[in-house]
């Protein structure tokens, strides 16, 4: 448990900024410093020696941008047959081919496209669920719900995995170790009951350690936190606490995914907690109902058995000119001319889009190129990919160049975010009229996209989302009661290009609208092993009770929430025990 000369002098930086000296040390006592699985502890596996060949505008494929397959290759594997299909797939393009000589900026971007599995063995996973059991959680039987649905989450694990599990109110609680998820850990899951107040901190940096104290090679790591209410116990200041939280993440390759219940808890702070892991790294779930709870638990363990890759970094570099943003959480600049994106995780069939905005600076053309670096998830090696796109400038042909249409859906799908981002500070002002109009102006240029026939289930998706949390923003009882949650985990979710929700997917006839006046649209982040999570969480759901009847869709919504009544439907029996609570011993932290 000593720290470091260089963790020690961390810690004094980071007490004379005023942050929890004795927290971090205390929760850096649980932190090794090796846990990270990256790239560079696999130099040796590193294999491919790149060839460097230019894209082009006129190379139409079904991808989303000109493709750059002959810019990566894959050395043979030890019986002399190479991988027939990449794990990630580069590919690069410039928003406009040509630009007029007046035109101080050009936009160029790289997209990154996971496979799907094709039979693939998934690395092991680490799931360490923190489960809040203050007092509020009582209330509607949250708890007894949350409990099952845990249950189902560890039903869905093989034995080679490995589950962990700390509760907490005023107390920090180890229920149980990081253990094989074939061991009775269902058991310590049950003997949850509620109690006092809620020290979100303490849970969170108990879980936190439970996977620093175990080995970490080569396995998916994650912690699950989900809370109904506010901090009120441990830290319990934004700032203090994303920074010690931080602080225990570094240097790791945990994954941090935070789940809000109910209209009570603070949005913003668990936002902060999961992006607190880095972009790739984390997500925020809004439970919104109790029929909410096992398709979010489901979504998010569907994505950590199926990531792809790890450690996903991309450089960017210009030719000429300056790069004055990379439209990416996290981007850092190097110089003029040169970014690294890290991108974290990449689940099978996601995709990853990083927008580069170039000052042209009097040149005649310029080219960026993006150099993509990852870990397969499969087998542990460091693979590279490379690819370029460029523009020039030419009075002539700039007349009539025509916009990507691909680049020009991700423009839209950032402006969006920003726009969720710039509404959601309004409406904390109390100004709603002010947020609705942000909202609504962006609302109006994705309707001008349509126009323009850019009509991808993106472009419908986003409309789709604007609409909601429009009808969110009703007034400031439907802002407090469920549009701010809806702004920030439809916000984040577009800025990672990440499924951060329950199964609102049209592919499901049973599934009601999300809104009496918005009708449904595909979530074009969510994977297949998403939705095969949640089926087989659902079927787990009815072999426990088969008698409940199939929830209906005719429920409106309403603001402010109804006052809690009988439940109906298929979740009217989950709340009766299966057997009498367990006695636990506290193992305070």
């Amino acid at each position: 448990g000593t720290l470091s000369e260089a963790q020690s002098k961390a810690t004094h930086r980071k007490a004379a900024r005023g942050l929890p000296t004795n927290t971090i040390s205390r929760a850096r006592q649980h932190i090794r410093s090796h846990e990270l699985f990256t790239a560079t502890a696999r130099t040796k596996s590193q294999h491919g020696q790149q060839k460097h060949s230019k894209n082009t505008m006129d190379d139409r494929t079904p991808r989303p941008y000109a493709s750059s397959d002959e810019d990566f290759e894959m050395v043979p594997d030890a019986n002399g047959t190479s991988n027939t299909k990449d794990t990630l797939t580069l590919t690069a393009a410039a928003e406009l081919s040509h630009v007029a000589p007046a035109c101080a900026r050009a936009t160029m971007a790289c997209n990154i496209t996971a496979a799907a599995s094709e039979g693939k063995r998934r690395p092991d996973v680490d799931v360490v669920v923190v489960m809040d059991r203050s007092g509020s959680m009582e209330a509607e039987r949250k708890l007894e719900l949350c409990k099952e649905t845990t249950e189902l989450l560890i039903e869905q694990l093989r034995p080679s995995d490995r589950f962990g599990l700390v509760s907490f109110d005023h107390r920090v609680k180890t229920n149980t170790a990081l253990v094989s998820a074939s061991s009775d850990v269902a058991r310590a899951v049950k003997s949850l009951r509620p109690g006092g107040t809620t020290n979100l901190s303490g849970g969170l940096f108990a879980g936190l350690g439970l996977l620093s104290a175990a080995p970490a090679a080569e396995r998916i790591r994650a912690v699950l936190l989900l809370t109904d209410g506010l901090a009120n116990a441990g830290i319990t200041e934004e700032q203090p606490l994303i920074a010690a939280t931080k602080s225990l993440l570094d240097g790791t390759s945990t994954g941090l995914y935070t789940f809000g219940y109910g209209s009570d808890h603070n949005a913003s702070l668990l936002q902060s907690i999961a992006g607190a892991a880095g972009d790739g790294k984390g997500s925020y779930y809004f439970i919104e109902t109790a029929e909410k709870v096992v398709g979010a638990f489901a979504d998010c363990l569907g994505g950590l058995l199926s990531v792809a890759a790890q450690n996903v970094v991309v450089e960017v570099k210009a030719s000429a000119g300056r790069i004055a943003r990379v439209r990416r959480e996290g981007a850092t600049r190097v110089d003029d001319r040169t970014w690294t994106v890290p991108l974290g995780d990449v689940f099978e069939e996601e995709q990853r889009d990083v927008l580069v905005e170039v000052e042209l600076l009097g040149s005649a053309s310029v080219e960026v190129s993006f150099a993509l670096r990852y870990v397969d998830a499969a087998n542990g090696r460091v693979s590279h990919a490379t690819a370029t796109a460029s523009v020039a400038v030419d009075a002539a042909k700039a007349q009539t160049a025509v916009p990507d249409n691909h680049v020009t859906e991700q423009r839209a799908r950032l402006d969006t975010a920003d726009a969720l981002l710039s509404a959601r500070e309004c409406a904390d002002r109390r100004d709603i009229a002010g947020a609705r109009r942000v909202l609504e102006s962006q609302k109006a240029k994705i309707a001008a996209l349509k126009v323009a026939a850019v009509t991808g289930s993106l472009v419908e998706r986003l409309a789709h989302d604007l609409a909601v949390v429009l009808e969110g923003l009703a007034n400031e009882d439907a802002y407090r009661a469920r549009g701010r949650q809806w702004m920030t985990s439809k916000m984040m979710g577009h800025q990672m290009q990440r499924c951060m929700e329950d199964s609102d997917s049209d592919e499901e006839e049973t599934m009601p609208r999300l809104m009496g006046s918005v009708g449904r649209a595909r979530n074009v982040y969510r994977n297949t092993s998403k939705k095969s999570s949640k089926a087989a969480m659902m079927r787990g759901m009815s072999a426990r009770r088969p008698s409940a009847p199939q929830p209906t869709s005719a429920t409106p919504t309403s603001f402010p929430p109804p006052a809690p009544a009988p439940r109906q439907g298929l979740f009217s029996s989950l709340f009766r025990k299966s057997q009498a609570p367990l006695e636990d011993q506290d193992l305070e932290e």
